[in-house]
Order: C-alpha cells, then structure tokens, then sequence
C-alpha cells in the first residue's frame, strides 16, 4: 500500500500514514524498517504493508518513496 504521513511523535515514536484508500493507519518506531521515525515527516510519501493485530490495523515495513516533480 502507499499513503503519506500525516502525523509523526518523535517523543512517542509513533504516527499515522493517510493511505490511498483515505484510511488512517497507526505505526510505530520499530516498524518504520530503514526509514528511522526521526527521518520521517509529515507530507512523505510511504509504501508500507498492513499487519493486522489485536486492536487495529499497523504499517510495517515503511519504505519512504520519491514523487516526481511536475
């Protein structure tokens, strides 16, 4: 899945992607794979996979992406 971040806790090491599909998904500073929390801002665009757990819904394996200009 891609989305972009839209809220990022360096303090709690923790944020929220807006996927494509318009939901919100939760995700944490061990799952953010080579892109550490403390790199990650918002407006970044990601490609992450879903993880479903007890609660909700996370983002593992978060890849920072480029967008082309224009």
């Amino acid at each position: 899945m891609r989305g972009s971040i839209i809220r990022v806790s360096r303090k709690n090491g923790c944020g929220c992607i807006l996927a494509e599909d318009g939901k919100e998904v939760y995700f944490e500073r061990s799952e953010a794979g080579s892109n550490a929390v403390d790199e990650l801002r918002v407006g970044h665009w990601v490609e992450f996979e879903l993880q479903y757990g007890f609660e909700r819904p996370r983002a593992v394996n978060i890849k920072q992406l480029r967008r082309a200009a224009g």
